[in-house]
């Protein structure tokens, strides 16, 4: 349900405070009722730059020109401060996808899971089988670092959200987006931010490049200080010196292009079926005569600069009219105050929100604290007088004692005649507390050394399952055949390629196993075992339909082929002969399921942002890293034609059923 009150969205960035207030206002529109936008008098990241005391000067003049005390207020954080990661989830029950998703955020996440802050939300493109998920996280030290300005000036944010998703959520809410793929780019005062969106779901990339880079260059140019270089920048086209002035900014916008460009790559090669058809531009850096003609000739895409939101009324003002492009971030996070957001992360701490909520709730907590006051004076009148009269039949109560000899003959045949009846009553009761301490002492003896028992017996029984199943994947691997079959050491491996003697790179016979991942499963069966990639039986066929729950170990095996013949070639050797391996009897184990769960070119190491493998068990790396060029650390030749798999079998920790449909294992 949309929120009825009204919210700011305040963006704090790097050379302004933007912020905007909205209220719902019918048929899929807000309106906006209030915003204000505070220049810093220096940029945040000048080196002469106190940064605190801009930002609390900025916190304290908004204040003094807005009155929050009935709004609710959704704050953003820089991108570059967020870490961003997309994995496709591999085929389970909609309940266990909170489980998965926790193990994939362990793995994607470079930094121990206390020392941040994260959320998640799933992407399903309308009729496309994948599930998505996107893992969004930020440093506890950064979030509290800046949710301390806004603390400070006594301002009780509901939610905080990172700069980009919140770009996307305005984009998304506002119509932007096309029917297939849109860039969206938001370039700031230090960095830019790259969405690659759908109305779907969405990919980001953060770009160290922004509205700063153009400035230093126009320092190093002409030998200016900055803020001499800066009002150089703004009057950039109606400067005498124009020519001279973009020529010393060119090279900024050649670099960025080509990390446009190289975003652009990375995420048409994960996403063959998408094609981008506009980009959609934001931030005061596109007040810059020609950056957005510059953009689309060497992007060959339509470029759209926004010049009001289309889904608001009451849009008069000439400051927002002026600045509208830097305000996507915070009216995204406005809408997402309303509960009118696609993306719906929030990276709140949840102590903070706990404090906020017990803050708001205090004045009905103190009303409520009066009228029990009250009642409790009149039960605690009424119990007064009632011990009073009880006070009389309790002398010699306190020296009553009860020892373990005395505990059941007091239980058998009653208390001692001499008592008084509340007397009586006492021992009685402290008689049948000894007996019930006895009885637990005796109950919990010998627990500890049970416990400690079955878990040594249960090791001694599966310590060497492990290291077995590893010797049937090495087993496994198919061995290269000819000279190449000789070689040794990587030497004698360049040496044969380099003579012509080994065969073309597409019909070596070799699988590279390139990572490992094994966890146990309390129930293996939770995972839909359809192989994405065709493997028939009897290598995947199912041996146990039971609903009961069933461990195991779920074992994922990375790999890369330079065979041409790819899924088929991987199929037939490597999974074939898992099958045939891991299906001996008396071994207290076997495979029962196998799966080709991915396949697809390789990019050597490129960074895993905007698709991680199904199963994760791989980091990522940083948003921004260089793609590499793609070619084998051995023989130097290109890989681009090789092939990548994710191969997933379950381990079932048992006997293996004698069953009729199974083939002979491999002499």
């Amino acid at each position: 349900m949309a929120s009825l009150q009204a919210v700011w969205g305040v963006d704090l960035g790097r050379s302004a405070l933007k912020a905007i207030k909205l209220r719902p206002a019918g048929d899929g529109k807000v309106e906006i009722i209030g915003h204000d936008y505070i220049e810093h008098a220096k940029i945040l990241s000048q080196p002469d730059a106190d940064r605190h005391a801009l930002i609390a000067a900025a916190l304290e003049k908004f204040l003094s020109r807005n009155d929050l005390s009935k709004d609710v207020v959704f704050v953003g954080v820089p991108g570059q401060q967020t870490l961003a990661r997309f994995t496709k989830l591999p085929p389970v029950a909609p309940k266990r996808i909170p489980d998965i998703v926790q193990y994939e955020a362990d793995q994607q996440i470079p930094f121990d899971m206390d020392e941040v802050i994260w959320d998640y939300q799933t992407f399903q493109e309308e009729g496309a089988p994948d599930l998505e998920v996107g893992i969004f996280a930020m440093k506890r030290e950064l979030i509290r670092e800046h949710l301390l300005h806004f603390e400070q000036a006594a301002i009780e944010p509901i939610g905080v959200q990172s700069g980009p998703l919140a770009v996307y959520n305005a984009a998304h809410f506002d119509g932007l987006l096309a029917d297939d793929t849109t860039m969206l780019l938001d370039i700031g005062a230090e960095n830019t931010d790259a969405i690659i969106a759908t109305k779907e779901s969405f990919w980001t990339r953060t770009i160290p490049i922004g509205g700063n880079a153009f400035t230093e260059a126009l320092v190093k140019s002409f030998k200016l200080s900055f803020a001499k270089a800066e009002a150089l920048k703004k009057t950039a086209d109606s400067s005498k010196y124009a020519r001279q002035i973009f020529q010393a900014m060119r090279p900024i916008f050649a670099d960025l292009v080509q990390e446009l460009q190289r975003s652009v790559g990375f995420y048409s090669s994960t996403h063959r079926d998408s094609e981008i058809q506009k980009l959609v531009v934001f931030g005061d850096a596109f007040l810059l005569p020609n950056l957005r003609k510059y953009l689309q000739q060497n992007l060959d895409m339509p470029v759209e600069q926004p010049s009001s939101f289309a889904s608001a009324t009451g849009q008069t003002s000439d400051v927002l009219k002026d600045h509208i492009l830097s305000f996507g971030a915070a009216f995204g996070l406005a809408i997402q105050g309303l509960d009118q957001a696609k993306v719906k992360t929030n990276l709140l701490p949840t102590e903070i929100a706990k404090q906020i909520v017990w803050r708001k709730k205090r004045p009905a907590f103190g009303a409520a604290a009066a009228c029990l006051l009250i009642a409790g004076g009149l039960v605690w009148f009424r119990q007064t007088t009632d011990m009073s009269a009880l006070a009389a039949g309790a002398v010699g109560v306190d020296t009553i004692s009860v020892n373990n000899d005395q505990a059941a003959s007091i239980i058998d045949n009653g208390p001692s005649p001499s008592l008084g009846p509340r007397a009586k009553a006492i021992q009685v009761l402290r008689a049948g507390k000894n007996l019930k301490s006895q009885l637990s002492a005796l109950t919990g003896q010998g627990s500890s050394e049970r416990s400690q028992t079955e878990t040594l017996i249960q090791l001694q029984e599966n310590k060497r399952t492990v290291p077995r199943i590893l010797d049937i994947i090495h087993n496994s691997v198919p061995l290269e055949t000819g000279e190449l079959a000789k070689a040794q050491t990587p030497e004698e491996i360049r040496a044969i390629v380099a003579s012509g003697k080994a065969p073309p790179r597409g019909e070596r016979k070799h699988i590279l196993i390139t990572g490992i991942d094994m966890s146990f499963e309390p129930n293996i069966r939770a995972y839909d075992w359809t192989s994405v990639i065709a493997v028939p039986d009897p290598i995947n066929s199912h041996s146990i339909d039971e609903e009961d729950d069933l461990p195991g170990i779920l074992v994922k095996i990375f790999c890369q082929t330079p065979n041409a013949e790819g899924a088929a070639y991987v199929r037939d050797s490597l999974v074939a002969n898992l099958r045939n391996k891991g299906r001996v009897p008396g071994t207290g184990f076997y495979i029962d399921h196998l799966i080709l769960l991915s396949g697809e070119k390789v990019i050597d190491d490129a960074p895993a942002v905007g698709r991680g493998g199904r199963g994760g068990g791989r980091r990522s790396q940083p948003t921004g890293a260089v793609l590499p060029q793609s070619r084998d650390p051995i023989t130097d030749e290109p890989i681009e034609t090789d092939w990548k798999f994710e191969v997933w079998a379950s381990v079932i920790l048992d006997e293996m059923p004698d069953l009729d449909n199974e083939v002979p294992e491999e002499e």
